[in-house]
């Protein structure tokens, strides 16, 4: 569903909700498929947001892992986020027992995408520094695609779940097919633009059509995602230190948004190249996360502190520290070996019901021995969707600190 948003209701647009939770830098949010929830990623913590009630559910500490992306699964309980301390896995979270599921290793740097494969309930993607591109299953261990002919390649999953688009620095786009990503790309486009302006993010418009590219130089540009050709150029607004800003579309497809430096959010309709209006948060800093929630009328923007957008909306107090359910993941194996064989271990937290999910699983009773756990076979109705390697037999982690 995409709600229509005409040139007012874009101009009536107001920070409604300010959260001052960490004071950290925001590297990343991504709404939920349903528009329910916002997760927010800074270095040391994932926040859960509920975008009916504009209160926080949860904060997980990860100061251990030092996350930079992360995205929601097909379920809202359920998260993936990157590392960059100790290594660059990625690992799949689930927030009602409090414990890592599963890692998927493979990537030797840092990400620069991650997102879950829309309309599948088991796969996601990656895109890291190390120049290569992965496709992986949470049921497997493993890859079960890679690409690694690409040099900062970017990353951007279309609505659809079918096709797929990457980059080749800043002068080439690839389109590929979800199911055929191991061959040869379905498209390439390749263009010859800024030499110093460098592509920091790809987005699919909610209705498939057109392809966003984000740049460092305050201006990003949208080109026909089936024949590659240059649509429009947004610019005008202002990104003196070369940072990463997003940009993002509405969820009608027809509006595109960037952050901007002072708390500003520039709005352009996205056909013409208009510029409607420049929205002001009355922040001194620059813009670095920006997200349209795909179900709403209401967008999200973060610098150190996370705001949210709504049309006409009288802005509510900030919230600037409450106490919240807060899931501590920010111990080493050693030290969890020992704390689980204290008397005290483990503490009851109070987790948010989260939509058609089971009871919290935390134990009440502290645990001499942790029990063994049962390998994961897939069965032949759990089997994978066509164009997949088919997985081994694996063990999923089921350790609170790893």
């Amino acid at each position: 569903m995409s709600i229509k948003l005409g040139a007012e209701p874009l101009r009536a647009f107001r920070v409604t909700k300010i959260f001052r939770e960490a004071r950290k830098l925001k590297y990343s949010m991504c709404f939920s498929q349903d528009g329910q929830h916002l997760l927010v990623c800074d270095h040391d913590n994932l926040i859960v947001f509920d975008c009916n009630s504009l209160q926080q559910l949860c904060v997980v500490h990860l100061q251990n892992y030092r996350p930079e992306l992360a995205c929601f699964t097909r379920r809202n309980d359920q998260l993936l986020h990157s590392s960059t301390k100790m290594n660059y896995d990625i690992r799949y979270l689930d927030l009602t027992s409090h414990q890592y599921l599963a890692e998927f290793k493979g990537h030797t740097g840092a990400l620069r995408g991650l997102c879950f494969q829309p309309g599948s309930a088991h796969r996601f993607m990656s895109a890291g520094w190390d120049d290569r591109v992965f496709l992986w299953d949470l049921r497997c261990g493993s890859y079960t695609q890679r690409l690694k002919h690409l040099q900062r390649p970017l990353l951007a999953i279309d609505p659809s779940g079918l096709v797929f688009a990457t980059c080749h620095n800043a002068e080439r786009l690839e389109i590929f097919d979800v199911r055929k990503a191991g061959g040869k790309p379905c498209h390439q486009f390749s263009y010859q633009l800024n030499e110093q302006a460098k592509w920091t993010q790809l987005q699919f418009a909610p209705d498939g059509k057109n392809l966003l590219v984000n740049t460092d130089h305050g201006w990003c540009f949208s080109v026909d995602a089936f024949n590659g050709h240059f649509r429009q150029i947004y610019t005008g607004y202002a990104n003196r230190d070369q940072l990463p800003l997003q940009a993002c579309y509405t969820s009608d497809s027809q509006h595109v948004l960037a952050g901007s430096d002072r708390g500003r959010v520039h709005v352009w309709r996205a056909a013409s190249g208009q510029l409607m209006t420049v929205l002001h948060s009355k922040c001194s800093q620059s813009v670095h996360c920006l997200q349209f929630n795909p179900q709403r009328s209401m967008f999200a923007s973060s610098d150190v502190s996370t705001r949210l957008w709504l049309p006409g909306k009288r802005a509510l107090p900030s919230a600037d520290s409450e106490e919240l359910p807060t899931i501590d993941l920010t111990r080493s194996d050693l030290d969890m070996h020992k704390i689980r064989h204290c008397r005290n271990w483990p503490k009851p937290i109070q987790v948010p019901t989260w939509p058609n999910s089971p009871s919290p699983a935390v134990s009440r009773r502290p645990r001499r021995r942790m029990p063994r756990m049962p390998r994961i076979t897939i069965t032949d109705d759990e089997s994978l969707e066509e164009g997949e390697i088919p997985c081994a037999t694996h063990t999923r982690h089921q350790s609170a600190g790893h």
